[in-house]
């Protein structure tokens, strides 16, 4: 998928490229901040969202106390998309787009409304005037050369460690069938379980299930960005903020293929070819982060794991896709939830960890997402 397209197509994607557009150190970028800002707060209290906000006053204002300007008029989705398109664009650097794409993964929450600033961005005025940011990032190349690091050669388990890793699965303790079949048993269970909800009020229902992704304890894999740090380090979906982690090269034995997902209708081909409905088990936690009321379906990972080794998800799907109604045919969806940009689950036991463990933490510069060598405490990510 062109990452241009990719970037513009859904929330994870416009949410980097507004990181990108309000990390400029201009007057305008600073305007434009404070406009984004502004009106994001507007949407959340418009729809009761219950937030609050803090403002930094400076010591000579508290001792001092002046008369209060009027206050400023929040600046219309119009004037935003006018001050996106004349601001001054900052160097597209790796450092920049890396930082950018794990704040975008983040703000992903999936059981829930998509946060205010979301909201704002998926304006139709607003998606228009980031064309040229979007230009901009895949000018460089960056992301492309990211996803080209994803071979079978460069695949990177990782391990965290820590406070809030109790009870992470270790993968290959159980065979990757059987955690396939108990996965494919109790989600059906558990739909046929809750059919009643599809005829109950949507606020009566309970929030629950609302992940696609295979069995946790499969091996799973990513590659790296351009500075050798596995993707999945920086970009966690509903992390638990862990700040240290051992990652180890994984080298598979491949004896089927691995269905590749670049962009979301082949995220759609898995649904009809392997068709596992969820329409009661996600109903309630899917209808509120999109909107759409009706029958939903998955991939069936154990039936997928017949004709493939793994499934992976490129960082342009990811970009364009998660998070985002899905089209399946005429009267059913899906949804991508759940799941890390260029994570791969492998349906396979022959896995092999090769070379070293590497130890990272969190970099002590205080800056986010600085992930550093433990023993290269120079080497950031």
């Amino acid at each position: 998928m062109d990452v241009k397209q990719a970037l513009l197509a859904g929330r994870r994607g416009r949410r980097l490229l507004n990181g990108v557009v309000l990390s400029g150190s201009t007057s305008q970028a600073q305007r434009l901040m404070r406009a984004v800002s502004d009106a994001s707060y507007e949407v959340a209290q418009q729809r009761g969202d219950g937030v609050a906000r803090f403002t930094l006053v400076a010591e000579e204002a508290i001792a001092e106390p002046q008369e209060s300007p009027a206050e400023e008029a929040v600046a219309s989705i119009a004037e935003i998309a006018q001050m996106i398109r004349t601001v001054p664009l900052p160097e597209a650097t790796p450092e920049l787009l890396r930082s950018a794409l794990a704040d975008s993964v983040d703000w992903a929450m999936y059981w829930q409304l998509p946060d205010a600033e979301d909201t704002l961005l998926a304006d139709p005025r607003i998606i228009e005037a980031l064309e040229r940011v979007a230009e901009h990032v895949a000018s460089t190349g960056i992301i492309q050369g990211w996803m080209a690091a994803s071979t079978p050669e460069n695949q990177w388990m990782i391990t965290w460690r820590g406070e809030g890793t109790e009870g992470q699965w270790e993968p290959g303790l159980e065979p990757a069938h059987s955690q396939l079949k108990t996965w494919n048993l109790e989600l059906v269970e558990n739909e046929r379980s809750r059919k009643g909800d599809l005829r109950e009020e949507m606020d009566t229902l309970a929030s629950g299930h609302w992940w696609s992704d295979p069995p946790g304890g499969l091996y799973r894999s990513f590659g790296t960005f351009d500075n050798g740090a596995p993707i999945g380090m920086l970009c966690v979906e509903d992390g638990m903020g862990w700040s240290a982690a051992t990652v180890q090269r994984l080298q598979i034995e491949c004896r089927k293929p691995v269905f590749h997902i670049t962009e979301p209708r082949h995220w759609a081909d898995l649904c009809r070819r392997y068709p596992l409905e969820v329409s009661a088990t996600m109903r309630r936690n899917w209808c509120e982060t999109t909107g759409r009321d009706g029958l939903w379906v998955q991939p069936d990972w154990q039936a997928v794991a017949g004709d493939y080794d793994g499934v992976h998800l490129g960082i342009d799907a990811y970009l364009a896709g998660a998070g985002e109604i899905i089209e399946v045919d005429a009267g059913r969806a899906s949804l991508i939830a759940g799941w890390n940009p260029d994570q791969t689950y492998w349906f396979t036991d022959d896995a092999l960890r090769v070379g070293e463990n590497l130890d990272w933490e969190l970099g002590d510069e205080g800056l986010q997402h600085t992930w550093v060598r433990s023993e290269q405490s120079g080497k950031s990510a």
